[in-house]
């Protein structure tokens, strides 16, 4: 055995040297160093849209998630990739769960004006109920309220003079665009504009219902002027009832009842309100005289349909039928809600740049080499899985209907969040997964600049995970948990794109190097190929770490599994464990000697850090796991 494992590192160490001319990213020529840009900056074209506004955080309920697959099969489509599926289509469907989303057959809106006029507006055509606002019915005269902001520090306040108790409010999407002066930070998005803190102020004050409205910045033209999905904006359900109405509809009031400006101006239209409130900083809020509207929201439960979307770059040779999988979720967390680490900003963007467009490019930036050549010796599968923050949903529908067939799948190569690249060092987990693995590891290394940091267990909640428990080997970059996981903090801008390609030159030797072996990779348990005799009747607690994290100011947490102790005790993924009872912790290993010190029954008290907040939870230690 030892043998073999020799002549297959040396057979790896034959490619990987023909390789090095091409794949090196460092001691670059003026040609290279140009090739080199030209990657660099592809990767990050791919990661800013993914992570763009224009996107909807990429929620499995948005339309920002079709225009991501769009551009991630448009990709797949030009570098030659074969759709993967049987009938010849790149996507494989599945549903998923929402809760309450789809809008049911009772609601309306029903606007009543001036001389018995009357506009009955049509759902999906006029208006759309948006489930962050709440089922029920309200009525009343409508009042145009602008922007709906009160900002001390731009010294602009849509509500002053204003009484909008029991009024149904003509509510502006986001904010006034002073771009010669820079109000509001001019062209960009400034917390005033977050629809929480629009519905915040509606709720003070007592407001009946909502008539949303485009800004006209963002939809110039009828043809831009789209309407929002009813969770677009999360699903909380705690405002009042809330439809997002096209600019057309409120024209139409407009025309008849002008909005007047303090200099004797009439507005009669939604983007003579823009041009005016651009230029004057001055809100001109008011009633609509003679106008009232009767609005009734209502949701029911159901379910979406997504997609794993799935490309091929078929092998040369006798192991031609072989499969390797290269993976990484698109989907994230929409408008927030459901998953969001910071409840309180339900409604914003939550872009997930890190998680998971980094990873998403990075799936899309192999296909693109390993489609360029040369020929792979076995099958790559590339496969962006949607559904992940639900639960790995995407991966789990792909194990249970398998393109290719499982047990000619050798490997699985996942990314999820390899966008954070600090002191050059990358964290591979699943090493232990595969006695061939640790060699290859060690080659790509030395191949390329990044420092590494071997873990060789596979258990983390991403995609890796579902093949892993069908006895696959499997690989899973990450560069690490950040403070703004899962908020709408995690931009682009935070990100270190030359750090994010630099854990691809890594991973495509990681992928080379698998498909060098000439037999496939031996399935092991990383867990209990590492398990050290001593330890073998320690109690069982359930939370994966980041080892590369954690040290004196805590224990940070990239992983807990289900249904363990530490689950029921309520830790979560990005949690940091500050003290155990009275002990402050100082890295990973002071947990490890206390739980291995306890016996299963045992209760810990962990003091946790979870955003701000400081929580005390108590842990029932459980029985050793086999």
């Amino acid at each position: 055995m030892l043998s073999d494992d020799k002549r297959r590192a040396v057979g790896f160490w034959s490619v990987l040297l023909l390789l090095l001319p091409v794949l090196s990213p460092f001691s670059l020529q003026a040609g290279e160093q140009a090739r080199r840009e030209e990657i660099v900056s592809r990767v990050r074209d791919d990661i800013e849209y993914f992570a763009s506004d224009e996107l909807e955080g990429r929620g499995i309920e948005t339309r920002g998630i079709e225009l991501a697959a769009k551009r991630i099969l448009a990709e797949y489509e030009k570098f030659g990739l074969k759709p993967g599926m049987p009938d010849g289509s790149w996507r494989q469907s599945f549903p998923v769960t929402l809760g309450e989303v789809t809008v049911a057959d009772s609601t309306s809106v029903v606007i009543a004006g001036p001389n018995d006029a009357k506009l009955v507006l049509q759902i999906g055509s006029d208006y759309q109920p948006i489930r962050r606002g709440t089922n029920g019915s309200a009525s009343g005269a409508i009042a145009f309220i602008g922007y709906g902001i009160t900002s001390d520090a731009e010294h602009y306040d849509d509500y002053a003079g204003m009484d909008v108790a029991g009024k149904v409010v003509v509510l502006i999407r986001r904010e006034p665009q002073n771009y010669e002066g820079g109000a509001f930070q001019g062209q960009g998005t400034s917390p005033d504009s977050y629809i929480d803190r629009k519905l915040a102020l509606l709720k003070q004050t007592k407001a009946a219902a909502v008539l949303f409205v485009n800004n006209h910045a963002s939809a110039p033209t009828p043809d831009t002027d789209e309407l929002a999905d009813p969770s677009s904006f999360g699903n909380d359900g705690q405002a009042v009832p809330f439809v997002h109405v096209k600019q057309a509809a409120i024209d139409k009031l407009l025309q008849v009842s002008p909005l007047q400006t303090e200099d004797g101006a009439s507005l009669k239209t939604l983007e003579e309100v823009a041009h005016y409130i651009d230029r004057t900083l001055k809100p001109v809020s008011q009633e609509l005289k003679g106008w009232s509207a009767e609005v009734t929201t209502n949701f029911e439960a159901n379910s979406v349909s997504t997609d794993n979307l799935i490309g091929v770059v078929e092998g040369e040779g006798p192991l031609a039928d072989e499969t390797i999988v290269i993976g990484a979720h698109y989907d994230h967390l929409g408008f927030g809600g459901f998953g969001s680490r910071t409840q309180n900003r339900t409604g914003e963007v939550h872009n997930g740049a890190d998680d998971n467009a980094s990873g998403t490019a990075a799936v899309v930036e192999l296909a693109r080499r390993i489609a360029s050549g040369p020929k792979p010796r076995r099958r790559m599968v590339f496969i962006c899985f949607s559904g992940e923050e639900r639960g790995l949903i995407g991966s789990n529908h792909y194990v249970n209907n398998p393109v290719y067939p499982l047990e000619n799948t050798v490997a699985m190569l996942n990314f999820d969040m390899i966008g954070n690249l600090k002191d050059n060092r990358v964290e591979v987990n699943g090493v232990g997964t595969a006695p061939e693995f640790p060699a290859i590891v060690k080659a790509a290394d030395e191949a390329t600049p990044v420092d590494i940091t071997v873990i060789p267990g596979a258990f983390a909640g991403s995609d890796h995970l579902p093949f892993y428990q069908r006895g696959i080997p499997v690989m899973f970059c990450f560069t690490g948990m950040t403070d703004i996981y899962h908020t709408p903090d995690d931009d682009f801008r935070t990100l270190n794109i030359e750090g994010a390609v630099t854990v691809i030159d890594y991973s495509e030797q990681l992928l080379r190097g698998i498909d060098a072996l000439e037999e496939r990779p031996t399935f092991a348990d990383g867990e209990k190929s590492v398990r050290r005799q001593s330890v073998a009747r320690t109690p069982f607690l359930g939370v994966q770490p980041n080892i590369a994290e954690s040290g004196a100011n805590g224990i940070v947490l990239r992983g807990v599994r289900p249904d363990s102790p530490a689950s029921k005790a309520g830790l979560q993924t990005g949690d940091v464990i500050l003290k155990i009872g009275d002990m402050r912790v100082d890295g990973y290993q002071s947990l490890v000697d206390v739980v291995t010190a306890s016996k299963p029954g045992d209760k810990l008290i962990l003091t946790i850090k979870r955003g701000e907040e400081e929580l005390a939870l108590e842990v029932e230690l459980g029985e050793p796991r086999r």
